[in-house]
């Protein structure tokens, strides 16, 4: 009894920390919030490779990520704005892929260490009107450059959508990175595991 009680605690610390359990599931982030605009950039020739990388345009979450995502939504819709989803999770075969186009660690990650992305916690987000109509961002998404960086695209009127933005994701447990205004790490979204699980 001692045994199976001591196997429960433990199965219960690995759903915590990310392993197998119901938060970090996959899930698509859709029904999650079905207001959400998808628009995934590598499952169209509309990115910087200049071809489909994903075979269908599904954003996926961890559960637990999905759900922070979430509050993100409602409190962006109270500013009558919505999500703009352009990349969720990532299979880790694809992030080589874009590695091998763009091996450069202030845009892509390494695929030796994982991207967040692989991780099914990380998310790459703009914002739209309720009606669904575009909205002033600082960049185009994957803009490679120094407007793109955070110190410089939430500054000013056009920085005004992703300061709003910005808060919304904050204030929900995700955090920015200092090079790409669009991408979202969720606090503590390292410590799931890698994954190539296909989309």
């Amino acid at each position: 009894m001692r045994g199976a009680l001591l196997v429960l605690i433990a199965s219960a610390g690995v759903a915590r920390a990310g392993g197998p359990g119901r938060a970090a599931e996959l899930v698509d982030v859709a029904a999650v919030i079905p207001d959400a605009v998808i628009d995934i950039r590598y499952a169209t020739a509309g990115n910087f490779t200049g071809e489909a990388l994903y075979p269908k345009a599904v954003c996926k979450l961890r559960r637990a990520v999905a759900e922070k995502l979430a509050i993100a939504a409602k409190a962006l819709r109270a500013q009558q704005r919505r999500l703009l989803l352009w990349d969720c999770y990532r299979p880790s075969s694809i992030q080589r892929v874009l590695w091998d186009r763009v091996p450069d660690t202030k845009y892509v990650a390494d695929p030796k260490v994982g991207s967040v992305h692989s991780r099914g916690a990380a998310v790459d987000v703009g914002l739209v009107d309720l009606d669904g109509a575009p909205v002033t961002l600082p960049t185009e998404y994957d803009s490679f450059g120094e407007a793109a960086h955070r110190d410089r695209a939430l500054v000013g009127e056009r920085g005004t959508e992703a300061r709003r933005l910005a808060a919304a994701m904050a204030k929900a447990g995700f955090v920015g990175i200092p090079t790409e205004w669009w991408h979202y790490d969720a606090e503590g979204g390292a410590r799931y595991p890698l994954s190539d699980e296909p989309l």
